[in-house]
């Protein structure tokens, strides 16, 4: 950070003109107090959860993986120990639940560990394992992350996504990481995972209005 700062200084007074992303708070601080410097953001929908990439000057930006665990629905309790733990001091999230909010919160919990606890009994009972589309799963004969798409077949293969290409594995090569319910709201759109932007530019249109000469090939 101090380098960066150091670096971005010593240009600037050559007459360099300069765009730097970061992370860094302190970079951001920096270019709010500095003449010749100004902060800008990439603007984020935290109720759709998507960007609108829309540039905003003049505006600091910031994590928003916080807000987005509340939006989804991680219990505030943990939500407000991780804030702790990166910016040692305490942020209130639990006020902004209701009483009953709260309840749905700790009924997700217990909902996620109790379908992981009927994914492990099932697998030991020797039965074809239920991913659901977007599951994070294990591939674990080659030890990578994929996210499941469709499945299962009569033979129980699943395919699943890696990296943005899609394969097929058996569902006994398949570990559950971390249930779809937990990474994404109940009514996600699982096209912006999984189809192209092209794809989702005609459905998208063709959901509006007809539009002669174009036909939407579904993606495999």
């Amino acid at each position: 950070m101090g380098l960066a700062i150091a670096i971005l200084e010593q240009l600037y007074q050559k007459g360099a003109t300069l765009f730097a992303t970061t992370h860094y708070s302190e970079m951001k601080t920096f270019a709010e107090n500095t003449d010749g410097f100004i902060n800008g953001s990439m603007e984020f929908d935290i109720e759709t959860l998507q960007p609108t990439y829309r540039l905003l000057l003049g505006e600091t930006g910031k994590s928003q993986a916080f807000e987005i665990a509340i939006k989804l629905g991680l219990h505030p309790n943990i939500v407000e120990r991780a804030h702790d733990m990166a910016y040692e001091d305490h942020e209130n999230y639990r006020e902004r639940f209701s009483d009953e909010q709260l309840k749905q919160a700790s009924f997700k919990r217990q909902i996620a560990i109790n379908r992981y606890s009927g994914h492990k009994a099932k697998k030991q009972a020797g039965e074809v394992k239920p991913f659901d589309q977007g599951d994070n799963v294990t591939i674990q004969a080659i030890d990578e992350m994929g996210i499941v798409y469709t499945g299962p077949d009569e033979r129980g293969n699943y395919v699943v996504q890696i990296k943005g290409e899609k394969k097929t594995f058996n569902h006994k090569r398949l570990a559950l990481a971390i249930p779809a319910s937990e990474l994404y709201p109940e009514d996600y759109d699982f096209d912006i995972i999984f189809k192209s932007k092209t794809y989702r530019k005609i459905k998208k249109d063709q959901a509006r209005k007809h539009v002669e000469g174009v036909w939407l090939e579904e993606e495999e």
